[in-house]
């Protein structure tokens, strides 16, 4: 072999592995081997974790300081802060800075920016700090990473004021994010001197009522400028001569009506502007006068006439205009000729009648040089192509409601071979006839949504067959249409995305197999029965990656339906009716990541059924029929992969069966049976898992026992979850075998007592869970892992606090303990607790404890502790020893009529809810100095306490009759306040309006008050964005919600066991675009359609937990963002008594819209858990499916009912008059 050939092979064979180890690091998460609540990039290697990411767990931070990492996420854990690192008395973080790149903590309830923990970090590029309690920010605490950090994101905190010069001193920094806070103006020196590289700053959705000229002209960088979502008004300043330069000025959802004669003076350059969503009705001539704009977004404003005079000074730079979702019923297309580099004009969803021209269309010298054209919408009138003008140049044209159901060659006639997408969505369209794009032969793009398309010829698409590359045919066909005709898709050479989703169509079209470019193909949602063999061809199908074939009414997968795809990632077939899978169905699929076989009815999965897929990393048979699961149907499949395997909610009594053959390799690393009714397993049922599984999960079964025999040497499971069993016995050495255990929970059992050396053996574990037994006492020392973090032990029947029956190691490493709701009596004593020099948390809540006394003062690291729903008595020095450490006490309902002296410093939360307290002393505040989070509801409680730092305030059910105007003037920094309950005498108007930091409000029906209205009480508070209403004592909503609500409140909680109805117009005052309302825990049966609004674009329905039978369609058009119109977007109904029939027959059509428009179906398994009562409590989905034929006006809005009824009245009396 030569030497050039052999440079040549050792170059490929090293780009392979180059490219192999790229996708074995960034292709799938692995279980971290630190703990299972975390994922890492890299599976093998304790030195080099990659990316790691711990969600919804830990609220303590892992160990992993002598490892490197890229990038750390922490999300949605109960971390409140980042403390140092007590086993290497180093901060948090430290030893990361070698490789730490970013850190994402988000949803994790942190009240500081982690300053101490970001010291040393000098590589650190992103820091991510979204959704916590961060109320204030200085630049000392981003000083350790100034010099380094390029993109600082702090959305969705409670940040009310940027100090003077907070961000100067970060030198790289060049995206600000400070979206969703409560900011109403910028200060004078924010960016004084500004931060020299700053390019994008986020300013949406805060308070802010005027542009700051001269601040943001500081910022010489500043290319894109968000102050979406504000309370700007106006934009003219004639106090500057500041012109910013922008490539992007992002102004939506403000409160501009009016844009001015030579409103963008303050700006030389804003080439994308938008102002979408402002009320905007009328624009003056010359408004945009001495501004360069390239693209402009008008859209779902409120224009009724556009002004050619109103677009001056932008003739020679305006290339992109969108009116889209206005009230414009006149267009006058020769203005268009003024702009000369006009390229896009969006006219969709207005009330267009009138398409003016100066001369007849064929008469106009000068051709229109738009490139893309949209007049989508049922809105504006039937569209008639004759009145287009020329428009050689048309690339992209969308239009709606064509005059006639078919389409003419000669309809094209104004257009070129330049025409490459072209969408009639809505646009009755009833045949597809030959030759109808002979003039227009270089369509790509084709999408026909929402038709009902009754003839189809087989060659209509022929003139495009060397050009389409994306056909769209959802919810296109009439019902008469079951399959195409022979030969429609054969001559598609190009076509890369085919979706026929939201049909009747009951064959997949045998030509499918000819698209030899076929990437994308969509057909769920149809009633296909089958897929034939040879739908999927390997030697045709080359490039194919998805298949989705769900929603349909298959029952049979066949030998290699699906084999040697080369290409194919993903193949979704869930909730058809499939019961048998044949041998070898899916075969050499060596990409595929994603199999979905969930809500179908197998039984029974036979061995090699899938082969050689080894990429494979979520195989989903969730919701079938299995009765059993042998772990060879699965050989060599997952195995680059880490590959998860659900097989939860089927019908599982035994594990049994499985081959012990050693020849057979599973790789599984994560398996779900929960939700089966599994007694009983065999001893060597886990053997073929045993090397390769991390996560094993059998809560909600029938297991009585475990024994030794239940689980072999499994030397990489790291968490194991029986909970929600009948579990009475479990052996000494059942556990054994599961030297990494990590996670174990034995909750929900019937225990009463725990084996000594259960855990003599589990060196790793971290987390005990024995919640919810009837265990009675613990051996000393049973409790024996070094490596414990935290322990369970709540809801059991314990007499005293097992302290003993954790060994020295265990205790001295232990962080949380939780005792809550035993038959405890007395706590140990202090000296008992001393071994637990680490324990940050301590529930001790709900038992019958009387005296505290000295027990806790000897724990040096305590910050959590709760000791509430006991007789307890607090004495004078029970809290020695916690003054510099205890952040967080829970003191309620301990039936005491005082505040105890506490002289804690460091304490950020306390509830005392619940009690006798009459008043709240002078010297909680002085005590209590970081105090930010008081709940003294239902007390004794007749004036407000005096704690003017707070930013959470419950004061609900106690006696307090009166709140007036400067009743909160004292509380500037509260967030959060709950005055529910109170036997209200006297309510101030404006007594609410010091609160303009406000954030959620939780407010009664006060029934003592006459009048009482909740908008005129918040109508000032524009920080308000969650507002909850509570009903007492009625059982209906009179008049308190009625009247507007500010365009920020985009939440309503709606409570009361007591409340039976809800008013027709009780979202009429909704003014949010985008808005969730809550119905929880009340007595209400039936909501119907028109308590709904009109104007909510988007809605979040959230009904579970109550007594509903009944649900109206809240939507009253079946698809998102379409202007003046509400659209129900997910939807949240488990826990009621439903009654299932075409009144709820909406919900199945609704799912299918939302399918077909590619939103990702969060709610499915809520409809899949929600339970039908008149028909045996079978799940609603299934009887949508399988037992109800219901269509999308089933359960629609009573107005088209009544309209329809008013229809069907007139024509009965002009037949009676005419007779």
């Amino acid at each position: 072999m030569s030497l050039q050939a052999l440079m040549h092979l050792a170059l490929s064979i090293m780009m392979t592995s180059l490219v192999l180890m790229f996708w074995l690091t960034y292709a799938s998460g692995y279980v971290c081997h630190f703990d299972p609540h975390c994922t890492c990039s890299m599976s093998s290697s304790v030195q080099h974790l990659g990316n790691v990411e711990c969600k919804d767990g830990p609220s303590y931070l892992p160990s992993f300081n002598t490892s490197k990492l890229v990038t750390l996420s922490l999300v949605n854990n109960d971390m409140h802060n980042l403390p140092p690192n007590q086993l290497l008395r180093t901060e948090s973080l430290t030893g990361l800075e070698r490789s730490l790149w970013e850190i994402h903590i988000t949803d994790c309830k942190l009240s500081n920016i982690p300053a101490n923990a970001l010291r040393h970090l000098n590589k650190l590029k992103i820091l991510n700090l979204t959704g916590n309690d961060i109320s204030t920010i200085t630049s000392e605490q981003l000083k350790g990473v100034a010099n380094s950090l390029n993109k600082l994101i702090l959305a969705d905190n409670h940040i009310s004021v940027l100090p003077h010069g907070v961000f100067s001193s970060l030198n790289q920094l060049e995206v600000l994010d400070i979206h969703g806070n409560s900011i109403v103006s910028l200060e004078p020196g924010v960016f004084t001197p500004p931060p020299a590289k700053l390019k994008i700053l986020d300013l949406s959705d805060n308070l802010i009522d005027s542009m700051s000229y001269k601040q943001l002209a500081n910022i010489k960088m500043l290319h894109t400028l968000n102050l979406n979502s504000n309370k700007i008004s106006t934009l003219y300043d004639a106090s500057t001569n500041v012109k910013l330069v922008l490539d992007k000025l992002f102004l939506e959802y403000n409160d501009i009506e009016e844009l001015i004669s030579m409103s963008m003076t303050n700006f030389d350059v804003a080439n994308i502007t938008s102002f979408k969503g402002n009320p905007l009705v009328n624009i003056q001539p010359n408004a945009f006068q001495g501004c360069r704009i390239t693209e402009l977004n008008l859209s779902n404003c409120k224009l009724r006439q556009i002004d050619p005079e109103s677009f001056n000074g932008l003739e020679n730079t305006l290339q992109s205009l969108d009116l889209t979702g206005n009230n414009i019923s006149t267009f006058s297309f020769p203005l268009l000729l003024k702009y000369e580099n006009l390229r896009l004009l969006n006219l969709d969803y207005n009330n267009i009648k009138n398409l003016l021209w100066m001369n007849h269309p064929e008469e106009m010298e000068q051709e229109v040089q738009l490139t893309e054209l949209s007049l989508t919408g049922k809105t504006n009138s039937p569209f008639v192509w004759s009145k287009l003008p020329k428009m050689v140049h048309l690339q992209s044209l969308a239009v709606s409601r064509i005059e006639q159901p078919h389409i003419n060659p000669k309809d094209f006639q104004q257009f070129s071979v330049e025409l490459e997408t072209l969408k009639i969505n809505d646009g009755n369209l009833k045949s597809l006839n030959r030759h109808m794009f002979q003039m227009v032969r270089g369509i790509k793009t084709l999408d026909l949504t929402d038709n009902t398309i009754e003839k189809i010829d087989a060659k209509s698409l022929i003139e495009i067959s060397h050009s389409l590359e994306h056909l769209i045919l959802t919810h296109s066909l009439d019902k008469k249409i079951r399959t195409f005709p022979k030969g429609f898709f054969k001559h598609l050479n190009t076509l890369q995305v085919l979706k026929i989703n939201h049909n009747f169509l009951q064959k997949i079209p045998s030509d499918i197999q000819f698209l030899s470019n076929l990437e994308i193909f969509h057909a769920q949602d149809n009633n296909l029965d089958g897929i034939p063999k040879g739908s999927f061809k390997a030697r045709n199908h080359k490039f194919l990656h998805e298949i989705d074939l769900s929603f349909n009414k298959i029952t049979k997968i066949s030998s290699k339906t699906f084999a040697d795809l080369i290409e194919l990632t993903e193949i979704n077939l869930s909730d058809n009716r499939i019961v048998t899978i044949e041998h070898g169905s899916f075969v050499n699929l060596e990409k595929l990541t994603h199999l979905w076989l969930r809500g179908n009815k197998i039984q029974y999965l036979n061995s090699e059924l899938f082969q050689n897929l080894p990429a494979l990393s979520v195989l989903d048979l969730a919701y079938n029929s299995l009765v059993d699961f042998n772990f060879a149907c699965l050989d060599q499949v997952g195995m680059l992969s880490s590959l998860n395997v659900n097989v939860s909610h089927n019908s599982m009594n035994a594990l049994k069966g499985n081959s012990t053959d050693s020849s057979i390799s599973i790789y599984i690393k994560i398996v779900d049976f929960s939700h089966n009714n599994i007694s009983s397993v065999d001893k060597t049922y886990f053997m073929p898992v045993q090397h390769s599984l991390t996560k094993l999960f059998m809560s909600d079964n029938a297991m009585i026992n475990a024994t030794r025999d239940l689980f072999p040497e499994m030397l990489q499971l790291q968490l194991l979850d029986m909970s929600f069993n009948q579990m009475n016995e479990i052996e000494f050495d059942a556990l054994r075998s599961l030297k990494q255990l990590q996670i174990i929970d034995l909750s929900h059992n019937n225990l009463t007592s725990i084996p000594i050396g259960l855990f003599q053996s589990l060196n790793s574990v971290r987390h005990i869970d024995l919640s919810s037994n009837h265990i009675l006492q613990l051996f000393d020392s049973i409790i024996s892992p070094a490596s414990l973090i935290s322990a369970d032990l709540s809801d059991n029947s314990l007499l005293r606090v097992p302290l003993t029956a954790f060994s020295p190691s265990a205790a001295m490493n232990v962080l949380e303990l939780s005792f809550r709701n035993n038959k405890i009596t007395n706590l140990p004593s202090s000296e008992s607790f001393s071994r637990f020099t680490k324990l940050r948390s301590l529930d001790v809540s709900s038992n019958r404890i009387t005296d505290m006394g000295s027990a806790f003062n000897l724990l040096p690291s305590l910050t959590d502790l709760k000791i509430g729903n006991n007789f307890l008595h607090i004495g004078n020095r029970d809290f020695v020893g916690l003054e510099n450490t205890l952040e967080h006490l829970d003191i309620s309902n301990i039936s005491i009529s005082y505040v105890p002296p506490m002289p804690l410093p460091s304490l950020r939360t306390l509830k005392m809810d619940d009690n006798f307290i009459t008043y709240i002393p002078m010297y909680l505040q002085s005590n209590l100095t970081s105090l930010k989070h008081l709940d003294v509801s239902y007390n004794a409680l007749q004036s407000l306490p005096d704690v003017p730092q707070l930013n959470i305030l419950n004061i609900a059910g106690n006696p307090i009759s009166s709140i007036n105007n400067t009743s909160f003037v004292d509380f500037p920094h509260l967030v959060e306040l709950d005055i529910r309950g109170l036997p209200l005498h006297e309510f101030a108007i404006e007594g609410l309006v010091p609160l303009q930091d406000l954030e959620t409000l939780h407010i009664s029906n006060y029934k003592k008050l006459q009048n009482f209205n909740v908008p005129t009480y918040i109508k000032d508070m524009e920080a308000l964005r969650t507002l909850h209403f509570e009903v007492t004592g009625a059982s209906q909503i009179g008049t308190e919600l009625n009247g507007l609500l500010s365009e920020r409140i985009n939440n309503l909680i709606i409570t009361g066991h007591e409340l039976k109805s809800l008013p027709d117009n009780l979202l009429h005052g909704v003014q949010s675009p985008v808005f969730k309302l809550t119905l929880r825990n009340t007595s209400v049966e039936n909501i119907q359609a028109k308590v709904f609004s009109k104007n909510l674009r988007s809605l979040v329905l959230d009904v579970e937990e109550n007594y509903l039978t009944a649900l109206g369609n809240p939507s009253n058009v079946d698809g998102p963002n379409r202007p003046h119109s509400t659209y129900l977007t997910e939807l949240y109904l488990s826990g009621n008594k439903w009654n299932c029939d075409c009144k709820l027959g909406w919900i199945e059509t609704w799912q299918r819209k939302r399918r077909q428009y590619g939103s990702h179906d969060y709610t499915i398994d809520d409809v899949r858990e929600a339970q039908c009562k008149n028909k045996q409590n079978k799940s609603m989905l299934f009887i949508l499916k399988s037992e109800l034929e219901c269509g999308w006006s089933d359960g629609n809005t009573l107005e088209s009912n009544f309209i329809l009824i008013t229809l069907l009245l007139c024509l009965k009396l002009t037949y009676t008059s005419a007779s």
